[in-house]
């Protein structure tokens, strides 16, 4: 039974570490988005104050 209850707790602690370690990793991610997201409001904020409208002769950007 001693065993069994360690084997147990190996597998549960590495679990918990694996865990970590995502969680840890996906927070990185998350900073990273933040960042980029805060990039782009800025841009977007930036074209609506300078009236970013493109001039009537200009195709469309998928042209």
């Amino acid at each position: 039974m001693t065993i069994a209850l360690e084997e147990h707790l190996a597998h549960n602690t590495a679990a918990i570490e694996d865990m970590s370690k995502q969680m840890a990793e996906q927070w990185v991610a998350i900073r990273r988005l933040e960042a980029q997201v805060e990039r782009l409001a800025g841009l977007v904020r930036s074209l609506d104050a300078g009236g970013g409208e493109a001039p009537e002769d200009m195709p469309p950007p998928h042209w």
